[in-house]
């Protein structure tokens, strides 16, 4: 969503609805990150007054967590029909890209729990998969946790500043205090889609041999 010119605060016609208050919270972010979005500027977006929104959301947590669901929306869709691991697969690709559509999406995301819909289809989707292969109780939960803190943490990475390069890093090392390292492929640590696609097979297997081991 683009922010058009609100005019001077307070001048909107008729009430604002939470879905234009959810949109444009994020639009803003866009444009100057999460820090950026306050509930003041906000309502000078929508050419409202902060009250107004506080109606709809009591706090900017709620406003945040509503913001979540919406990124957590898109995510949504048929699964295929095929094995547990191809569908964990799949809702991993689609939670990322979803993530990575909105500027600080891991953070907006990171730590939301909310009862809506997207979060909770999401949630019963991961939790599927891993019941189809073979967690029960606690261990399917902490299964669906670990798949989905690994994508936060991949997508909070990403979308992190990078204010050095690895190869100039790299350059600087000294073989004797830092052997591994200096030898190392360090600069293919920003291949993100490479070490996402690598870290969720380690997963993946890692779920596969854990249920072998249990049987």
């Amino acid at each position: 969503m683009s922010i058009q010119g609100s005019g001077e605060a307070g001048t909107r016609k008729g009430p604002v609805r939470a879905e234009a208050v959810v949109d444009t919270a994020l639009a803003l972010v866009n444009l100057g990150g999460l820090e950026s979005l306050t509930m003041r500027r906000l309502s000078d977006a929508l050419g409202t007054q902060p009250p107004a929104l506080y109606r709809l959301f009591h706090d900017k947590d709620a406003l945040v967590d509503a913001m979540a669901d919406a990124i957590l929306a898109s995510a949504l869709g048929p699964l295929p029909a095929a094995g547990w691991e191809d569908r964990v697969a799949v809702l991993a690709g689609r939670l990322r890209a979803a993530l990575l559509g909105q500027r600080d999406g891991a953070r907006i995301v990171g730590g939301s729990y909310t009862t809506r819909r997207p979060t909770l289809t999401v949630a019963d989707s991961l939790l599927g998969a891993m019941e189809e292969a073979g967690f029960t109780g606690e261990e399917a939960v902490w299964a669906i946790t670990a798949l989905f803190s690994y994508v936060l943490g991949e997508v909070l990475e990403q979308q992190g500043r990078i204010d050095v390069d690895p190869k100039d890093v790299q350059s600087t090392l000294s073989t004797e205090d830092y052997p591994h390292l200096a030898h190392s492929a360090l600069p293919s640590m920003l291949d993100f889609d490479a070490r996402f696609a690598f870290g969720l097979r380690l997963i993946i297997t890692g779920i596969r041999e854990e249920l072998a081991a249990a049987r």
